[in-house]
Protein backbone atom coordinates (compact mmCIF):
# COMPACT_ATOMS: atom_id res chain seq x y z
CA UNK A 1 0.00 0.00 0.00
CA UNK A 2 1.27 3.38 -1.05
CA UNK A 3 1.74 5.68 1.67
CA UNK A 4 0.77 9.42 1.75
CA UNK A 5 3.22 10.58 0.20
CA UNK A 6 4.17 8.85 -2.58
CA UNK A 7 0.18 8.84 -3.38
CA UNK A 8 0.77 12.73 -3.86
CA UNK A 9 3.86 12.24 -5.70
CA UNK A 10 1.95 10.20 -8.30
CA UNK A 11 -0.70 12.57 -7.99
CA UNK A 12 2.00 15.35 -9.04
CA UNK A 13 3.16 13.10 -11.55
CA UNK A 14 0.17 12.65 -13.14
CA UNK A 15 -0.72 16.50 -13.48
CA UNK A 16 2.28 16.61 -15.10
CA UNK A 17 1.71 14.06 -17.51
CA UNK A 18 -1.17 15.72 -18.02
CA UNK A 19 -0.47 19.31 -18.36
CA UNK A 20 -0.30 20.38 -22.20
CA UNK A 21 -2.35 17.55 -23.39
CA UNK A 22 -4.36 17.11 -26.42
CA UNK A 23 -6.54 14.19 -25.65
CA UNK A 24 -6.60 11.48 -23.68
CA UNK A 25 -8.23 8.02 -24.24
CA UNK A 26 -9.01 5.75 -21.65
CA UNK A 27 -8.31 2.34 -22.33
CA UNK A 28 -8.52 -1.37 -20.42
CA UNK A 29 -5.39 -3.32 -21.19
CA UNK A 30 -6.18 -5.95 -18.97
CA UNK A 31 -4.51 -9.43 -20.52
CA UNK A 32 -1.38 -7.83 -21.85
CA UNK A 33 1.82 -9.09 -21.07
CA UNK A 34 4.50 -6.24 -19.89
CA UNK A 35 6.19 -7.54 -22.91
CA UNK A 36 3.26 -5.86 -25.05
CA UNK A 37 2.72 -3.12 -22.53
CA UNK A 38 6.29 -1.63 -23.71
CA UNK A 39 5.46 -2.00 -27.34
CA UNK A 40 2.54 -0.26 -27.07
CA UNK A 41 4.26 2.56 -25.56
CA UNK A 42 7.11 2.28 -27.59
CA UNK A 43 4.41 2.76 -30.63
CA UNK A 44 3.24 6.06 -28.86
CA UNK A 45 6.28 7.45 -28.76
CA UNK A 46 6.17 7.95 -32.27
CA UNK A 47 2.70 9.56 -32.01
CA UNK A 48 4.35 12.22 -29.26
CA UNK A 49 1.82 10.57 -26.78
CA UNK A 50 2.19 8.79 -23.75
CA UNK A 51 0.80 6.03 -21.54
CA UNK A 52 0.36 5.87 -17.88
CA UNK A 53 -0.87 3.15 -15.45
CA UNK A 54 -2.42 4.00 -12.30
CA UNK A 55 -4.83 3.98 -9.53
CA UNK A 56 -8.54 5.07 -10.49
CA UNK A 57 -8.79 7.54 -7.69
CA UNK A 58 -5.24 8.73 -7.99
CA UNK A 59 -6.07 9.43 -11.85
CA UNK A 60 -9.53 10.88 -10.95
CA UNK A 61 -7.76 13.50 -8.07
CA UNK A 62 -4.96 14.48 -10.77
CA UNK A 63 -7.93 14.69 -13.64
CA UNK A 64 -9.83 17.01 -11.37
CA UNK A 65 -9.14 20.05 -12.67
CA UNK A 66 -8.58 21.04 -16.26
CA UNK A 67 -9.64 19.69 -19.57
CA UNK A 68 -9.67 15.81 -18.74
CA UNK A 69 -12.21 15.79 -15.74
CA UNK A 70 -14.62 13.66 -17.89
CA UNK A 71 -11.77 11.12 -17.12
CA UNK A 72 -13.92 10.42 -13.72
CA UNK A 73 -16.65 8.71 -15.56
CA UNK A 74 -14.35 6.78 -17.57
CA UNK A 75 -11.72 5.34 -15.11
CA UNK A 76 -13.76 2.65 -13.84
CA UNK A 77 -11.78 -0.74 -12.97
CA UNK A 78 -8.24 -1.78 -14.52
CA UNK A 79 -7.01 1.76 -16.79
CA UNK A 80 -4.30 2.77 -18.88
CA UNK A 81 -4.89 6.52 -19.86
CA UNK A 82 -3.02 7.88 -22.61
CA UNK A 83 -2.45 11.34 -23.32
CA UNK A 84 -1.68 12.98 -27.11
CA UNK A 85 0.94 16.28 -27.29
CA UNK A 86 0.32 17.25 -30.67
CA UNK A 87 -1.96 15.26 -33.42
CA UNK A 88 -5.25 14.17 -31.83
CA UNK A 89 -5.81 11.44 -34.63
CA UNK A 90 -2.76 10.21 -34.02
CA UNK A 91 -2.22 8.21 -30.76
CA UNK A 92 -6.14 7.40 -31.22
CA UNK A 93 -5.25 5.81 -34.62
CA UNK A 94 -2.08 3.84 -32.53
CA UNK A 95 -4.39 2.67 -29.80
CA UNK A 96 -7.46 1.62 -31.93
CA UNK A 97 -4.77 -0.23 -34.12
CA UNK A 98 -2.71 -1.71 -31.71
CA UNK A 99 -5.27 -3.22 -29.49
CA UNK A 100 -7.36 -4.32 -32.84
CA UNK A 101 -3.97 -6.59 -34.18
CA UNK A 102 -3.75 -7.90 -30.54
CA UNK A 103 -7.18 -8.41 -29.89
CA UNK A 104 -6.90 -7.76 -26.34
CA UNK A 105 -7.51 -4.68 -24.14
CA UNK A 106 -10.61 -2.57 -24.99
CA UNK A 107 -10.95 1.20 -25.78
CA UNK A 108 -13.71 2.86 -22.97
CA UNK A 109 -13.34 6.31 -24.40
CA UNK A 110 -11.40 9.82 -24.21
CA UNK A 111 -11.41 13.18 -23.48
CA UNK A 112 -10.80 15.98 -26.21
CA UNK A 113 -10.97 20.06 -25.38
CA UNK A 114 -12.97 18.85 -22.11
CA UNK A 115 -15.58 16.60 -23.95
CA UNK A 116 -15.98 13.00 -23.01
CA UNK A 117 -15.89 10.70 -26.35
CA UNK A 118 -17.38 7.01 -26.69
CA UNK A 119 -15.27 4.27 -27.76
CA UNK A 120 -16.99 4.56 -31.27
CA UNK A 121 -16.35 8.36 -31.10
CA UNK A 122 -12.63 7.21 -30.26
CA UNK A 123 -12.74 4.93 -33.04
CA UNK A 124 -14.20 7.49 -35.43
CA UNK A 125 -11.16 9.92 -34.69
CA UNK A 126 -8.85 7.15 -35.29
CA UNK A 127 -10.16 7.27 -38.62
CA UNK A 128 -9.40 10.54 -39.45
CA UNK A 129 -6.38 11.30 -42.16
CA UNK A 130 -2.81 13.12 -39.89
CA UNK A 131 -2.48 16.62 -39.03
CA UNK A 132 0.39 16.51 -42.22
CA UNK A 133 -2.08 14.72 -44.32
CA UNK A 134 -4.69 17.30 -43.94
CA UNK A 135 -2.21 19.89 -44.02
CA UNK A 136 -0.79 18.33 -47.60
CA UNK A 137 -4.40 18.09 -48.98
CA UNK A 138 -4.95 21.85 -48.76
CA UNK A 139 -2.10 23.27 -49.68
CA UNK A 140 -2.40 20.79 -53.15
CA UNK A 141 -5.96 22.77 -52.86
CA UNK A 142 -3.92 25.93 -53.09
CA UNK A 143 -1.69 25.07 -55.28
CA UNK A 144 -3.90 24.26 -57.82
CA UNK A 145 -6.42 26.67 -57.17
CA UNK A 146 -3.44 28.86 -57.91
CA UNK A 147 -2.21 27.22 -61.28
CA UNK A 148 -5.49 27.78 -62.61
CA UNK A 149 -5.60 31.28 -61.76
CA UNK A 150 -2.57 31.76 -63.21
CA UNK A 151 -3.86 29.85 -66.28
CA UNK A 152 -6.87 32.57 -66.33
CA UNK A 153 -4.36 35.40 -66.40
CA UNK A 154 -2.03 33.80 -69.26
CA UNK A 155 -5.17 33.18 -71.32
CA UNK A 156 -6.48 36.92 -70.62
CA UNK A 157 -2.93 38.14 -71.63
CA UNK A 158 -2.86 36.09 -74.62
CA UNK A 159 -6.27 37.15 -75.76
CA UNK A 160 -4.89 40.42 -75.82
CA UNK A 161 -2.04 40.22 -77.49
CA UNK A 162 -4.27 38.26 -80.27
CA UNK A 163 -6.61 41.35 -80.28
CA UNK A 164 -4.18 43.95 -80.37
CA UNK A 165 -2.54 41.82 -83.13
CA UNK A 166 -5.74 41.61 -85.01
CA UNK A 167 -6.28 45.21 -84.62
CA UNK A 168 -2.93 46.34 -85.96
CA UNK A 169 -3.35 44.27 -89.35
CA UNK A 170 -6.86 46.10 -89.49
CA UNK A 171 -5.37 49.52 -89.40
CA UNK A 172 -2.68 48.58 -91.57
CA UNK A 173 -5.04 47.25 -94.41
CA UNK A 174 -7.35 50.48 -93.96
CA UNK A 175 -4.23 52.62 -94.32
Amino acid sequence: MATKARKQEIVAELNEFFKDGKVAIVTDLSGLTVAEITAFRRKLDSSNARCRIAKNTLIKIASDSGDFKAIEKLAKGPSAIIIGYDDPAQPAKAVVDYIKALKKGAVRGGVIEGNALSAEEVKALADLPSKEQLLSSIMGGLDSGARGIAGLLEAVIRDIAVLAEEVAKKNDHAA
